[in-house]
């Protein structure tokens, strides 16, 4: 049996079956008409194309520029995508940019086969009821995710919820309340129709598939995200709080639990531990997954985006471990300032919280002496490039200039550059196929840790500062060096929303969450203002450092720009949002 790419044409949308490479088994088809959505087989199959959509959002080139720089976390690097980084409207930033265009259209691409898959089930014949009502609280939890993603970066959208089939130009902008009450009510759903545990995909458990663990973490995520919009209820941030706290307590039902260590959440091998609550899956295989090294649709290239030229330093030289250094994403001083604890100093900096020093890589190893004008002598597995994040005295350098049988690079919290800086390595792959390949490791969108966040902040704003502390202080505690617990311990008199958003910084760093989180809490404007600088040219090594986003942004840009093509395609129907582009 040879496995097919199933296509539905609607207004230009394609229902693909690419998720699982082993979902889809069945006599060769190329077009399949909507009514095999019908059977068993195509609801199957239907659902694994929803899933799959979100392959071309997380780890995703555009899908993670829209969500990570521009921010107090990530600022410019050595190229761009439509001047997302500094807010830049010369370099594509507004209505005409493809990032917002292409990705305006792959979320209501998946959300139409969301909307087919929920109007066949009803009209499955064979299946097993409980697999059919599994199948619909799947769809309608990625649906709400969909749109979840839709109304915070675009505020008011079309709200569709109906399978379209032929090409129409009648639709325009719901309110945003209508849209979160959809969401809700999506989830609600969902909420009775998941199990607590799955088999996952591949019969790998907890692999892929929602659960009821993902719809209360997202309940409790999209009741905080609603109630700082104009959208809010009444009951948000308790919902939020009985949501998040349902999942916390009764984590062992779910089978999910923190990590002891946060240097295992994002282990090789370990993307599907019992800290996450949904991953999007990728693979190797060429039929379903987009392998190309220079096609990156659809792919996982989440790991080249942060990774710093360490191609370029004398003795090194481009492999699979160390990674395709794209150097699109870099670190801002805040963001390394966060780790650094009252008291410490030089090399007592970040040692207490240890979340640094295990998803930031600092020192790179010699793997090609002589490589870039380097040292012949310099021998394999030997320092060639180290970060030590605080300035060195000048007879420590030059101890290590004088070194045998080789020196290494140096560079200084000074020195750093769109080329060099330290790393964030939650995405690391040493296992793809090629220098170039990106990578087959499931893309992690929702961990428990971020629950406990959540949960803190709900009960922060409800008044209940005791348990707002406990749960900080539950993820704070976890990331202590041995012995340091009491030190990583915060009171309530430390507590605001700007601790919070410090605090999911050092836990979410490049998890595809900061610029929403800015947003939500109104801080975006004020913190990237006050954190990215004009850019500065560096005299050692060279290059620029720093960013022009704080200039160029705008109040009005929390909102990002309905795609020009749609309001041309709807005769203006759908419109600008108002005053800003």
């Amino acid at each position: 049996m040879k496995k097919s790419f199933l296509a539905l044409m609607g207004v230009g949308l394609l229902l693909s079956s690419s998720g699982c490479k082993d979902i889809l088994e069945e006599d060769p088809r190329s077009v399949l008409v909507p009514s095999f959505l019908g059977t068993p087989q195509g609801i199957e199959a239907g659902l694994t194309g929803v899933y799959s959509g979100m392959r071309n959002i997380y780890g995703n080139e555009q899908g993670m520029f829209m969500a990570v720089t521009g921010t107090d976390e990530y600022m410019r690097g050595i190229a761009t995508q439509d001047g997302l980084d500094e807010y830049n409207r010369g370099g594509g930033f507004g209505p005409a940019s493809g990032v917002f265009t292409n990705q305006w259209n792959i979320i209501y691409r998946y959300i139409n086969d969301a909307n087919g898959v929920l109007k066949y089930s009803a009209s499955v014949q064979g299946m097993a009821p409980a697999r059919l009502q599994q199948i619909v609280a799947e769809t309608k939890l990625l649906r709400a995710q969909y749109y979840f993603l839709l109304v915070r970066y675009w505020g008011d959208v079309p709200l569709m919820l109906s399978f379209v089939e032929t090409p129409t130009k009648a639709i325009s902008r719901a309110p945003i309340a209508d849209v979160y009450n959809a969401i809700v009510q999506d989830l609600n759903d969902a909420l009775a129709g998941l199990p607590d545990q799955t088999a996952g995909f591949a019969g790998v458990p907890n692999t892929g598939r929602v659960t009821r663990a993902t719809a209360l973490h997202l309940l409790a995520k999209v009741h905080l995200t609603r109630a700082t919009s104009s959208a809010r209820q009444a009951d948000d941030y308790a919902k939020a709080k009985q949501y998040s706290e349902d999942l916390i307590t009764n984590r062992a039902r779910y089978a999910r639990d923190l990590e002891a260590d946060p240097a295992q959440v994002f282990a090789e091998g370990n993307e599907n531990g019992k800290e996450i609550l949904f991953n999007v899956q990728y693979n190797a295989d060429a039929t379903f997954s987009q392998t190309d090294p220079f096609n990156a649709t659809g792919a996982n290239v989440s790991t080249f985006l942060f990774r710093s030229r360490y191609d370029l330093v004398g003795n090194m030289v481009r492999d699979i471990p160390n990674g395709r250094p794209f150097s699109r994403f870099v670190p801002t001083p805040y963001l390394f300032s966060t780790y650094v604890l009252p008291g410490e100093s030089g090399p007592t900096l970040r040692t207490t919280d240890t979340r640094y020093n295990k998803w930031f890589t600092t020192l790179w190893r010699v793997n090609s002496p002589g490589n870039n004008g380097g040292n012949a002598a310099a021998v394999r597995g030997d320092t060639a490039l180290w970060y030590p994040g605080y300035q060195l005295s000048a007879a420590r350098l030059a101890r290590i200039a004088g070194r045998t049988p080789a020196p290494y690079r140096v560079i200084q919290p000074s020195q750093y550059t769109t080329e060099y800086y330290p790393v964030l390595n939650k995405y690391d792959d040493t296992r793809r196929g090629g220098v170039n390949n990106p990578s087959t490791r499931p893309f992690i969108v929702y961990r428990l840790a971020e629950t406990y966040l959540i949960a803190a902040e709900a009960n922060m704003y409800l008044g209940n500062l005791p348990q707002a502390v406990a749960h900080i202080n539950t993820v704070r505690e976890r990331a202590a060096a041995p012995g340091r617990q009491a030190q990583m311990r915060i009171t309530a008199s430390q507590l605001n929303i700007d601790f919070i958003l410090d605090e999911r910084t050092r836990e979410l760093a490049g998890e595809h969450t900061r610029w929403l989180d800015l947003v939500r809490t109104g801080k975006l404007v004020e913190r990237v203002q006050d954190v990215t600088k004009v850019p500065r040219v560096q005299t050692v090594p060279g290059g620029t450092y720093g960013s022009a986003a704080g200039a160029n942004i705008q109040a009005c840009y929390i909102l990002r720009p309905i795609p020009q093509q749609e309001i041309d395609r709807t005769s203006g129907l759908i419109q600008q949002q108002n005053g800003c582009y």
